[in-house]
């Protein structure tokens, strides 16, 4: 691989299966990700519908017919959590946000309206986020799902 290759970022594409409802709304999800070698790749996003993948998860992805690359497996998980939440009204979704990040979270608001992606990085409290978002679903602002957690 050449040097250049491994700074530059691609895309990797994981294949979703949707439930009866229709969810999640999409059938892929490509997240950005920086090559690490041999076949490799460093995840740069939270994900917003792919399950069992957190942000900085090292994985291995294989070049497809289309020239895209296609999610294997998780290969090195990097011990982040990812959680998303629902929120019922958008107005909620600054504040709850900042209240994630003031715990020491990262947040991504989809383009979907009122879903946001969470990362809960290794040195969070798990837990301590977990009673803010109860908090919510017991109040019905908001519901939530844990979609990998990290160790």
């Amino acid at each position: 691989m050449a040097a250049e290759e491994s700074e530059q970022l691609v895309k990797v594409f994981f294949e979703l299966q949707q439930d009866e409802d229709g969810y999640p709304p999409v059938t892929s999800e490509s997240m950005w990700a920086t090559p690490v070698g041999d076949g490799l790749y460093r995840l740069g996003n939270i994900p917003f519908f792919a399950r069992g993948v957190a942000y900085e998860d090292v994985v291995s992805a294989v070049r497809r017919d289309d020239g895209t690359r296609g999610f294997v497996e998780v290969v090195r998980p990097s011990g982040h959590s990812t959680l998303r939440v629902i929120i019922y009204e958008a107005s909620e979704a600054p504040a709850l946000r900042h209240e994630l990040e003031a715990l020491g979270c990262d947040t991504e608001l989809s383009h979907i309206p009122n879903l946001v992606a969470v990362d809960v990085p290794p040195a969070v409290s798990l837990d301590e986020v977990r009673r803010l978002l109860e908090t919510g679903t017991a109040s019905e602002r908001w519901e939530y799902e844990e979609a990998c957690l990290g160790s």
